[in-house]
């Protein structure tokens, strides 16, 4: 006779309950299961907010070029303003702050 004996019903349910824990972590834990899935749909979601954000960039980048290229108002204004550039017969009035002493 063995040391260790175990009946019909209790050998059942070490099976059934090593079925369950099998089976459970290969929902919850393996390679395809529900955590990496998850996981990997918050990583793909982050990663559409940042393409969307990265296209709204480039859109933008786009239509600044156009103007550049096309819009003779917006060379000047910005010729004028970063390079300080005046029309001929144009006034330019210097206005200075006094140093409080």
């Amino acid at each position: 006779m063995a040391i260790f004996q175990i009946n019909r019903k209790t050998f059942r349910l070490l099976l059934m309950l090593i079925f369950v824990l099998v089976s459970v972590y290969f929902l919850f834990f393996s390679k395809y299961g529900y955590l990496t899935r998850w996981r990997l749909e918050k990583e793909k979601k982050e990663l559409l907010q940042l393409i969307n954000s990265e296209i709204k960039k480039r859109d933008s980048l786009e239509k600044r070029i156009n103007l550049l290229e096309n819009d003779t108002l917006e060379i000047e204004r910005i010729a004028r303003e970063y390079y300080g550039l005046v029309k001929e017969g144009e006034e330019i009035y210097a206005i200075t702050k006094k140093k409080a002493n």
